[in-house]
């Protein structure tokens, strides 16, 4: 008898086919040692190449030479014991009756040494002049500072009626409750203080901005506004139907000598001849400021400290025009405080009060104050350098908090902490990748679509680490190996090319998307450096 065979109904269909079996991938041949060795030997070439290019590093003396007066310098020296490093230029003027000092050091962007006549970028200390410029002519009748801003715009159309109800005085004493910056601009320079871009270079009008506003409190509470600074330099110049930039220079500029007080967009394009340009860290240039509707705030403002000095001795001996500007006339941001027009009155305890204004751009600070008949100026071009700090500890009043909060130098630690996550993956990643060719993560083999991805995300890592690090705490040496192990690997990756699989993820579509997300974030973050880095060096 035959065997049986299995019955099958006649109208039965066919059992389905099994599902093909997914090839199993045979795993990428290890690259041989030769060609580690030449990845090696271009790898270092490229490390040195990328040390000597680096952008960023700082002087390599650790500090500039401060020379001067041997009181000042002491002074100084006690401020900034244990962060000298930290330091990049730094011009400081005292002043002590009849008597000036004077403390210089570091270089210009051409290389010459800093001197008095060099001009810095002077941030918020320009809201002095705008404030001055008001009680001047508000003194000649010119307008007053209970002049509300619906008189003097009475065809703007304002969002909100609080805001055409508020006074030049609520403006000068930082009461008006306007926000710091616009508030349609927030968002936009969010990221500036990582990428040191000038976050006041896209700014609307200031008028476009003020009929948009809406204050958050008014009256007799505090409110630091940079937007309200600029809203007063329009109505000053609305008042007395001059541009503001001449206003300046009419009132208060000219009649003390300030000639090398200079306004870009007005007195230049560009930064003054021989500037000591700002810098984030030593070595590490940040963007300079500029936006022409935002100079009565003391953005792309640039002055010396020769020209400071005429204005603090004006002040201090009452002849200044708008010298009345400096008397209190309400409460300030602390309890010791009271503000007048633009000037912060501090009391230190010894009689003698502290009047005051700093400033701080990404890549500058400065002050100008005094306590009786001595006074103060610092200038100086690096955000670590705070010369809101340096400036009331010459005038022996080091307790006093700044006018606005400015930057101060961050430890060692958190230096680190910023910069080595954005060098040490990017190095390290791409070898583990090329030696194991497999990932970390889910045990992938090496792929021709994760040699671009991780190739172009460690690149754009190391390029934004330029903008974001801190080099006087990471040594650039760091940066530039990195960079050396980065291009080995990435020669490992090409010698390797042809033998690869285009895609080997478990999901292809996943796979796809995630490499094309990873391929337009590196690009974003790329293009996003580049920017910030030609803003500051081109």
């Amino acid at each position: 008898m035959d065997s049986e065979q299995p019955y099958a109904h006649p109208s039965a269909p066919p059992p389905p086919a099994p599902a093909p079996a997914r090839p199993r991938r045979t795993p990428t041949p290890r690259a041989p040692g030769r060609v580690w060795a030449a990845a090696c030997v271009l790898g270092a070439v490229a490390a040195v190449a990328a040390y000597l290019v680096m952008p960023g590093k700082p002087p390599a003396s650790g500090g500039p030479e401060l020379t001067g007066d041997p009181v000042l310098a002491d002074s100084v020296a006690a401020t900034i014991e244990g962060r000298e490093d930290r330091v990049q230029s730094l011009a400081v003027l005292e002043v002590d009756g009849g008597r000036t000092r004077t403390l210089m050091g570091g270089t210009t962007a051409s290389g010459e040494s800093v001197t008095a006549q060099t001009p810095f970028e002077t941030g918020s200390v320009f809201k002095v002049v705008t404030a001055m410029a008001l009680a001047d002519l508000a003194a000649d009748g010119g307008t007053s500072l209970d002049r509300t801003l619906g008189e003097v715009f009475p065809d703007l159309g304002f969002a909100s009626p609080a805001t055409a109800d508020i006074t030049l005085e609520e403006l000068a004493t930082h009461r008006s409750g306007l926000p710091r910056i616009p508030a349609e601009t927030m968002l936009a320079g969010a990221a500036t203080p990582l990428t040191l871009t000038d976050p006041y270079r896209s700014m609307p009008p200031v008028l476009e901005s003020l009929a948009a506003a809406v204050p958050a409190q008014g009256g007799d509470e505090w409110t630091y506004s940079n937007f309200g600074y600029a809203v007063l330099g329009a109505a000053l110049a609305e008042e007395s139907g001059t541009p503001y930039p001449r206003l300046v220079r009419e009132r208060v500029l000219d009649p003390l000598g300030m000639d090398d007080t200079l306004m870009r967009g007005a007195d230049l394009e560009g930064v003054p001849e021989g500037a000591a340009l700002p810098h984030a860290t030593p070595g590490k240039r940040a963007e300079p400021w500029k936006a022409p509707d935002y100079l009565p705030v003391g953005i792309g403002t640039w002055t010396t400290a020769a020209d400071m000095e005429k204005l603090l001795r004006a002040v201090m001996d009452g002849t200044a025009p708008g010298a009345a500007a400096t008397e209190p006339i309400h409460d300030g941001p602390s309890a010791e405080s009271r503000i007048g027009l633009g000037w912060l009155t501090t009391d230190v305890g010894d009689g003698a009060d502290l009047v005051q204004h700093n400033g701080a751009t990404y890549g500058s600070t400065a002050f100008i104050g005094f306590r009786g008949d001595r006074g103060a100026i610092v200038l100086s071009d690096s955000f670590t350098a705070d010369a809101a700090i340096i400036g009331p500890r010459v005038l022996d009043a080091p307790d006093v908090a700044p006018l606005a909060a400015s930057p101060r130098a961050g430890s060692t630690a958190l230096g680190l902490a910023a910069t080595l996550p954005l060098v040490l993956p990017p190095a390290l990643l791409p070898v583990l990748l090329m030696l194991r060719r497999r990932t970390l993560v889910g045990q992938r083999p090496l792929d021709r679509l994760r040699v671009v991805s991780m190739t172009a995300g460690a690149s754009a890592s190391l390029l934004a680490a330029l903008v974001v690090g801190d080099w006087v705490s990471t040594p650039p040496a760091v940066w530039a190996a990195s960079v050396g192990a980065v291009v080995a690997a990435g020669a490992v990756g090409v010698r390797q090319w042809p033998g690869l699989a285009t895609e080997a993820g478990r999901w292809r579509w996943l796979h796809t998307a995630f490499f094309c997300l990873s391929v337009l974030v590196s690009a974003v973050v790329t293009l996003t450096a580049a920017d910030a880095l030609l803003a500051a060096y081109g």
